[in-house]
């Protein structure tokens, strides 16, 4: 009988809930904004939530770029969706889905995945957007120059 009640405890301990990972303190300092090689600037939003605006690229020609949350379902990752404009025109737009853990069953139900940091490559692969999931559940975007490949 102290076995079972040893390998239930186990099991627990193994199931149980704890915090994610790719969950980002939320006390971390906003982003400052960054100039491309061709003299845009890109800024990030802190604490973006669903429907927020999270990060512009400003473009020396007058273009901009957009970069949205559409948030998240229950379970499901997050969505991004960006949109490039001149003036009144939109030039395009995409949605992109951020990284995102599996949801797994366990003994005790389903637990759903988390928000995986999420690396985009910008400017000639000279600039990286990183998003991260903060631990109230908006998100963090980061612009950061990109470490040159060694030789």
């Amino acid at each position: 009988m102290k076995t079972i009640a040893l390998m239930f405890a186990v099991l627990v301990v193994l199931c149980g809930g704890s915090s994610a990972l790719a969950v980002v303190k939320d006390d971390l300092p906003a982003t400052a904004p960054i100039t491309f090689s061709d003299g845009s600037v890109a800024a990030a939003f802190d604490h973006c939530g669903d429907a927020d605006l999270c990060a512009t690229i400003d473009y020396p020609n007058g273009d901009k770029l957009s970069i949205y949350s559409e948030g998240a379902a229950y379970c499901q990752p997050y969505l991004l969706h960006f949109v490039k404009v001149h003036g009144t025109a939109t030039i395009y737009e995409f949605s992109r889905t951020l990284n995102h853990d599996a949801v797994t069953s366990t003994a005790f139900g389903v637990r759903c995945g988390n928000n995986q940091a999420t690396q985009m490559t910008l400017d000639h692969g000279l600039v990286h957007l990183t998003v991260d999931e903060y631990s109230d559940g908006s998100l963090r975007f980061r612009f950061s120059i990109a470490t040159p490949p060694k030789k």
